[in-house]
């Protein structure tokens, strides 16, 4: 009896040769499926490397730049490489480097100088007249003889002058072209400030609630005088019915207008802030007359004319 005849029948060897191909085919598959994610993972890996290749590359140029651009602006310094700061080598763990030894210093030799020295003597040749000798000068009397020296810290004026008993009473100096110190010289005309004389506006409403008036005292060569006198401003409306009608008018006396002034790099001269006495003017420019009476009894007067708004 055959192996594959059952009970008279023979077996059928297909499905038995179907299921041997099947599983074949199924190993197969799964062998190339892991081959595929394996290269796709070692694919992956290389993008990777030669990413880091490029970024590497990038870097070395860019710091090859750096380097170079900073040679570059050493020497437009004048800075030698010597300044530069040497980078410190790393030394092997367990090995200690050993201590610069100090270069030896080289003493030279002692001079002996003669204590004095004699010309030597020709024949024929006449000496060498002595030197004069200068006298020491001799302190003056009464100071016990010896002379008072200022002390070191003791500032000196380069521009000072000594004094000179003949020449009578001294005047005060100058300071510079633009400015004089109080009482070096009395005032001859006063200028107004176009560009700091102004109408005020502080709610921006297109009108003003007063005027701010900055005059300065001058002497004859136009520098700035430190002096004070009686202050009279009118202001003249252009779109008032008469011209010739002040809009307000402002006494200062003579203190309280010293007290405006003003020397510094900003601020000049007297600064007067006056508010409108009234309504505030309706046409589009105001004349500001200015008016300083000297103690002398001198009237000085200055004029402009500035924007209402």
């Amino acid at each position: 009896m055959r192996p594959w005849q059952t009970n008279g029948r023979a077996a059928d060897p297909a499905p038995w040769v179907m299921l041997t191909v099947v599983a074949a085919c199924l190993t197969g598959c799964k062998s190339d499926l892991n081959q595929q994610l394996l290269e796709r993972e070692l694919r992956y890996q290389e993008d990777q490397i030669y990413q880091l290749q490029d970024e590497l590359q990038e870097k070395c140029a860019r710091l090859e730049r750096a380097a170079g651009e900073n040679a570059s602006l050493r020497r437009q310094l004048g800075v030698g490489d010597e300044a530069a700061p040497a980078t410190p080598r790393r030394s092997r763990p367990g090995i200690k480097s050993a201590a610069p030894v100090p270069p030896a210093i080289t003493i030279p030799p002692a001079i002996q100088i003669p204590p004095t020295l004699t010309p030597p003597t020709l024949e024929g040749v006449p000496a060498l007249p002595a030197l004069p000798t200068v006298p020491s000068p001799s302190p003056p009397a009464g100071t016990g003889g010896s002379i008072a020296l200022p002390p070191a810290s003791a500032s000196i004026d380069p521009q000072a002058r000594p004094l000179d008993a003949a020449s009578g009473p001294t005047t005060t100096r100058r300071l510079s072209l633009e400015q004089t110190v109080l009482g070096d010289g009395g005032a001859t005309h006063i200028m107004v400030n176009n560009a700091r004389t102004a109408c005020l506006d502080s709610d921006a409403d297109g009108r003003s609630e007063g005027l701010i008036v900055v005059f300065e005292p001058r002497d004859a060569d136009s520098r700035l005088v430190a002096c004070g006198g009686d202050v009279t401003v009118a202001v003249f409306d252009s779109g008032a019915p008469d011209a010739n009608t002040p809009l307000g008018s402002w006494q200062i006396p003579a203190a309280e207008a010293l007290r405006t002034f003003r020397r510094t790099s900003r601020e000049r001269g007297m600064q007067i802030t006056l508010p409108w006495p009234g309504p505030a003017p309706s046409g589009d420019h105001v004349r500001v007359a200015v008016r300083m009476t000297t103690p002398e009894g001198t009237a000085l007067e200055a004029d402009t004319t500035i924007p209402a708004r």
